[in-house]
């Protein structure tokens, strides 16, 4: 059971041949109600999710919403195909099965905390900053009967454009969406976040492939490709587009500087999304 305040827990999953445990970094409010908000908080590269749960605590207790930090360890996830990029593929490139997916991790957990807490409320709220954001963005495009109420991509190295024509991971090319999943997620409550001073082309950590670099020269032009294509393509099939695209000026990548904002578009009184 989650106790008060800060704490982690130990979950079991499956993934390819076998099961792994990774650790869930928690916190539970001083009161929590059944409807409270539940916060999945996805970490970056450097799989710290201690610190992304740390960053939580005062927006989560001031909200009453529970935050889960699941952190995806380089033991069991040594690299972004099995974290970020979801584990959708083997290393021969080779389709794996849903139930194999990261994503399903997020599924999972919440159905575990749903029953364990009493927690009525049907959906959950996705923060994923850098490497997070790429896990949350695929996980909206990939699992579109997702529970995901709102969802913050901050500071995302790359994107899955909604490309047939660019190949996975960078585009839809090859990757079972149909167009009713497409037009599904055009309609989700979205926002890009982006610092406005992650604007380095020689940024550590940042993509220099080809099919990145089309998408612009730093994260925050890449983010803007990503919001403003998608943006383009709903008015192209005529349908609803929720997403939001928010920049924060003096803001470059770091987590707990657009922790806040996230905060708020989740979270907030009066939430960025209504």
């Amino acid at each position: 059971m989650i106790e008060r305040g800060p704490g982690s827990f130990r979950f079991s999953t499956r993934r390819d041949a076998g099961t792994v445990e990774i650790v869930v970094w928690t916190y539970r409010p001083a009161r929590l109600t059944a409807d409270a908000p539940v916060l999945f908080v996805l970490h970056g590269a450097a799989r710290n999710g201690r610190s992304y749960r740390d960053a939580w605590i005062e927006p989560a207790e001031r909200h009453g919403a529970l935050v889960l930090a699941p952190e995806f360890g380089k033991t069991s996830f040594p690299t972004a195909r099995e974290y970020e990029v979801g584990n959708m593929r083997d290393r021969e490139r080779r389709p794996l099965p849903p139930d194999r997916w990261s994503f399903a991790i997020i599924e999972a957990l919440f159905d575990r905390i749903r029953e364990e807490l009493g927690i009525v409320r049907a959906g959950y709220l996705l923060f994923g900053h850098s490497a997070g954001a790429q896990f949350v963005h695929r996980l909206l495009t990939f699992v579109p009967d997702c529970r995901a109420e709102a969802v913050v991509a901050a500071n995302s190295g790359c994107y899955t454009l909604l490309d047939e024509t660019e190949r996975f991971p960078y585009g839809l090319g090859g990757m079972p969406v149909g167009d009713v999943a497409l037009r599904r997620l055009l309609g989700r409550k979205l926002a890009i976040l982006l610092g406005e001073d992650d604007a380095d082309p020689d940024a550590p950590l940042l993509l220099k492939t080809p099919e990145a670099q089309r998408q612009g020269a730093h994260r925050l032009a890449r983010g803007r490709t990503y919001y403003n294509h998608a943006r383009e393509l709903a008015a192209r099939l005529g349908v609803p587009f929720a997403w939001r695209l928010v920049t924060l000026p003096g803001v470059g990548r770091s987590h707990r500087r657009v922790t806040p904002e996230a905060a708020r578009l989740l979270l907030g009184d009066v939430r960025g999304f209504d």
